[in-house]
Order: structure tokens, then sequence, then C-alpha cells
């Protein structure tokens, strides 16, 4: 669900980003002074890198982003509010299992190497995160097939639904 939310949000803003480009370069603005300020080229910049990676994904995934973006403007405001709250719980949960890796790991530091740390320890608690939802879906899928085998034998007993019948 996070990656949705990244996406949709990386969409919007460079769907505003490209808005924005648009408004402020009208045909009435001098060609002589350029008006570009600092946070306009910076975002001009992010919006470039935006574009650039989006090209770079597949039509599927490109699709995809599209799709969470048109589901993204259909929801109400409060909708969104929640769904961004929910975002920065999820996201402080995070930071906070960081310091406490940190913390446990009794590691010092400097700030080069403390990042290094928060990377390494995002990218195995992701792998981790999903070894898990994979050994979940297998033990389920086993549940299922047990439980399954049992009812197939439950109800081709013909002796069952008489037993049933008679309480």
């Amino acid at each position: 669900m996070v990656r949705f939310f990244v996406a949709l949000i990386l969409s919007g803003f460079a769907v505003a980003e490209s808005q924005a480009q648009v408004a402020s370069s009208s045909p009435t603005s001098s060609s002589s002074t350029p008006q570009t300020t600092p946070s306009v080229s910076t975002s001009a910049g992010r919006f470039e890198l935006l574009r650039k990676a989006f090209e770079q994904l597949s039509a599927e995934q490109q699709e995809r982003i599209l799709q969470n973006f048109h589901r993204w403007q259909d929801l109400s405001q409060d909708e969104r509010e929640v769904l961004r709250q929910r975002e920065r719980v999820q996201r402080q949960k995070l930071e906070t299992s960081i310091s406490e890796a940190y913390q446990k790991s009794g590691l010092q530091l400097n700030d080069e190497q403390r990042a290094q740390f928060r990377k390494r320890y995002l990218q195995e608690r992701r792998r981790l995160e999903e070894q898990l939802v994979h050994d979940i879906q297998e033990k389920r899928q086993a549940g299922n097939a047990a439980i399954i085998e049992m009812l197939k034998k439950e109800f081709t007993n013909p002796k069952a639904p008489a037993a049933a019948a008679a309480h």
C-alpha cells in the first residue's frame, strides 16, 4: 500500500510541476531577462528527474501509476488527509525502528556511515518483510489445502450427513 501512495504522490508532484512550468512560461515575459528563481529551477530539475524515471518504467508500471494517480484525484479531501496521516505514522514508526536498531547495535558512526547504516537497515528490513509475506502465503495455502481435504473427507463420508440430521 505504501508503494501505491509513493507512486501516487510522485505522479501528483510531476503533474503539479508540469502545470506550474506551463503557467510560469507566459508568452509576455521578456526573453532578455531570465526570470528563473532557484526554487523554480530546483523544481524543474526534480520534475525532469521524475519524468526520466517515469519513462524508464515498463508500460505496465506507467499505467499502474497513472491509474493510482486518477484514484488519488477521485478521493475526497478528507480521504486524502487520512491516507497522508497514515503514511506519516508509518514513516514515524519506521524511523523509530531505525533509531532503535542503531542504538541496539552499539555502533558509533559518523554521519556518512550512519546514513549508510540506515540505507542497509531499510534494505534488509524490506527483504525480511517480503520473506515473511511469502512464508505466510505458503502457510496459508498449505492450511487451506488441509481444510479442503478435511471437508472433502467429511462431506464424502455418507455417515456424516445422516448423523448430523439425527441430532
